[in-house]
């Protein structure tokens, strides 16, 4: 997946202007519905009451992270890829949580460039982003994220180019239920990426802690 210079010139910062405030309606729009339902504090209640299951606190945090590990190659190269994507959320009402995700991948690769000789890469790629997330129908859930990706591609003689780019998902999955530790699988669209570079399709598996 390799990414060129002149994609990562290609992407209009009007685009990304337009998703950056999709995202904020977005998100502006079911808090102000959360605090609406929210049960208000009677006035002659202990402040400390106010953050019970009702309110703020640390019982509306869930934790998920997803780990992948990848080898591969053929004749003149070979790969091996291991990654790690963090992540958590808050919830604003029971169905429907914000919140930020990370990624970090490690990649080391070889080609053969000649008689017993070879270029070796060690790429360090991360991004990191914010997400939106509803649970449409327990265990099945709607998910939008938009994500700034770095990343670093091979150039020749062990050397590689750094760029960013901007990536919007938008997308669902499914989460299993029924206790505090689970599973979830997604398949996400990005809807910056036109297929050119690299597979538009993003498959995640990841574990999660009180979702």
């Amino acid at each position: 997946m390799n990414l060129q210079l002149s994609e990562l010139q290609g992407v209009k910062t009007s685009n990304i202007i337009k998703i950056a405030t999709f995202l904020l309606v977005f998100l502006v729009g079911f808090s102000f519905n959360a605090d609406a339902q929210r049960k208000k504090p009677r006035s002659n209640d202990k402040v400390e009451d106010y953050f019970d299951e009702e309110g703020f606190g640390s019982h509306k945090l869930w934790y998920g992270g997803g780990i992948g590990l990848n080898f591969g190659g053929g004749t003149n190269s070979s790969q091996f890829n291991f990654s790690i994507s963090p992540m958590f959320g808050y919830k604003i009402t029971e169905e429907f949580s914000i919140g930020p995700r990370a990624e970090l991948d490690y990649v080391h690769a070889r080609f053969a460039t000649g008689n017993n000789t070879s270029d070796k890469y060690n790429i360090f790629n991360y991004a990191i982003g914010g997400f939106a997330r509803y649970k449409v129908f327990n265990p099945f859930f709607a998910h939008v994220e938009y994500q700034l990706e770095s990343r670093a591609d091979p150039i020749g003689n062990g050397e590689t180019r750094r760029g960013s780019r901007d990536n919007f998902f938008v997308g669902g999955g499914y989460g299993s239920s029924g206790g505090l530790i689970g599973y979830e699988i997604s398949i996400l669209w990005n809807v910056l990426e036109d297929g050119s570079v690299d597979i538009p399709l993003d498959y995640r598996i990841a574990f999660t802690y009180n979702f």
